[in-house]
């Protein structure tokens, strides 16, 4: 059964990170995954054409008048273009593995859990199967949490694993106590990881004192 694709999740403070690099990569990569659907089908039309032009010259080889032989490969294209147009559906854009190139969706930073440039280039399929409560968990998470999306989808996953587990389908009450718990085991740990293990400040640049 086909899992059902969620809207972007967004956070109650509406924060989200900023990278305009990476979201330019990003974007890049969506592009390319688009311009790769829309040139389904070229390939068929020239090995069509090759083809084609065998029969050309195999017609005038067997003696066919030149304007015959012409026009027999040009119906005989003209029904093969017909027939793809009418029966070829265009190519849907691989969003699932557009980020391929940059390591995948799962590989972003937590922040870009909440960006709608990623969540537009795959970030919806990727996340297609993650538990609802452990999604809404790494989304209140994903703002301080150190690792990939990936990371802290196992994270999220981890401390799940150890909750007991639901006897009967969770409600959209249930999801909201679960998802409250695993924050509440979660934060404690991301904010003690950040504490020992602070991200380097940035380096800028000024004029030297002489």
């Amino acid at each position: 059964m086909p899992q059902t694709l969620r809207e972007m999740p967004i956070r109650a403070d509406k924060w989200r990170p900023t990278d305009p690099v990476l979201e330019g990569l990003i974007r890049r990569c969506a592009s390319d995954a688009e311009a790769g659907a829309a040139r389904d089908g070229v390939r068929e039309y020239m090995a069509g054409a090759m083809i084609l032009s065998v029969v050309f010259v195999g017609l005038l080889l067997a003696g066919v008048g030149p304007g015959a032989a012409i026009m027999i490969p040009l119906l005989l294209f003209g029904a093969g273009a017909m027939y793809m147009v009418l029966n070829t559906k265009p190519a849907a854009a691989d969003r699932a593995g557009a980020l391929a190139p940059i390591g995948g969706a799962g590989s972003l930073p937590a922040g870009y859990l909440v960006h709608p440039v990623s969540w537009a280039a795959g970030m919806r399929e990727y996340t297609a199967g993650v538990p609802q409560s452990q999604l809404r968990a790494a989304v209140e998470l994903c703002r301080s949490f150190p690792g990939s999306v990936n990371d802290l989808l196992i994270f999220t996953g981890s401390i799940a694993a150890q909750l007991p587990a639901p006897k009967h389908p969770l409600t959209p009450e249930d999801v909201v106590h679960r998802t409250r718990d695993l924050v509440h085991v979660g934060m404690p740990i991301i904010k003690d990881f950040n504490e020992k293990y602070p991200k380097p400040l940035a380096v800028t640049s000024g004029k030297k004192k002489k």
